[in-house]
């Protein structure tokens, strides 16, 4: 059995380069993706990456700030 999840990433400080979003892309064919934004859905599958790693490496907690306990955590 399989649970819906809801992704949306938000780059406010920089947008994502060609190369990160092509990165991304790589990770899910169904996903939209702009230079701001990583948005998809899931209802029979997962995300195939660690939303907190995908934070750090594309999306505005470059610095490493993100609490350990975010938002963004999956919690079954």
């Amino acid at each position: 059995m399989s649970e819906y999840q809801y992704y949306e990433f938000v780059a406010i400080d920089e947008p994502l380069t060609s190369a990160q979003m092509a990165e991304l892309r790589s990770r899910s064919s169904r996903a939209v993706i702009t230079p701001t934004s990583f948005i998809n859905e899931y209802h029979w599958g997962n995300l195939k990456g660690d939303p907190l790693d995908w934070m750090r490496r594309y999306f505005d907690d470059r610095d490493d700030t993100l609490p350990k306990h975010s938002a963004c955590e999956n919690r079954n």
